[in-house]
């Protein structure tokens, strides 16, 4: 018996601490299902700041400047909840090293570019680490540019991209997508094209969600003649 298929899209920005505890929720969910279904899995970019100049903006005065000073009085606790969340699922949240917010747009054309390379997942995840754990720049097109080679992008695909006009029209059409779709927050998980799993939701709610996109049947084993269509014997 074939394998059921399972589309998951997952909407996510670089930046965002929940995406990169959802994802790794999620890759315990696909875990834990064993061979029980075949995943088509795909990152749709979402920026939660395009507004952010290029060089980036200190990350107390963006937290000031959009939610009010009170929000600096809840930072800490924040944080620990996230690196709590974080540590349960092999994430390390280095909050201390985090004195900027970037802008990811970049970030978001390398993450299309290794889509077509079939190495989406591993750089997505990579952006995640480089940026959470190791305290990075996410504009830094060297880095960005270090990040694809290290996880699968071929060179030739990597010069001089971040100088041209490739992926941007994509990534723009995608966030385009995701908007109309309604989503408003991240991470998103669309599965099917049907089902969303807003927000980082513990494995269990992933396998719910399997069970009733691709149901499993009960195979009644018994003497019964057959034809088996691969080797053509009946």
């Amino acid at each position: 018996m074939s394998k059921q298929k399972i589309k998951i899209d997952i909407v996510s920005d670089v930046n965002c601490p929940w995406c990169y505890v959802g994802e790794q929720r999620l890759n315990k969910a696909i875990a834990q299902s064993g061979d029980k279904y075949e995943f088509d899995i795909s990152f749709k970019p979402f920026e939660l700041n395009p507004n952010i100049p290029a060089t980036g903006m200190d990350r107390i005065t963006y937290f000031k400047n959009n939610y009010g000073p009170q929000i600096l009085s809840q930072l800490d606790a924040m944080n620990q909840r996230l690196q709590d969340a974080g540590a349960e699922d092999g994430i390390t949240f280095n909050f201390d090293k985090l004195t900027a917010v970037n802008n990811t747009f970049n970030g978001h054309r390398l993450i299309w570019l290794a889509g077509t390379c079939g190495v989406q997942e591993q750089v997505a995840n990579a952006l995640f680490y480089s940026y959470f754990t190791e305290g990075s720049d996410m504009n830094d097109t060297a880095l960005l540019t270090r990040i694809g080679l290290d996880n699968g992008i071929p060179a030739a695909e990597l010069e001089g991209f971040f100088e041209g006009e490739a992926g941007k029209t994509e990534v723009r059409k995608m966030e385009q997508w995701a908007q109309a779709a309604g989503i408003t927050g991240v991470p998103a998980f669309i599965i099917n094209d049907k089902y969303l799993i807003s927000g980082a939701q513990p494995a269990d709610a992933f396998h719910q969600v399997f069970s009733q996109v691709a149901p499993i049947l009960d195979e009644i084993v018994g003497e019964g003649g057959s034809c088996d269509v691969a080797s053509g014997i009946c």
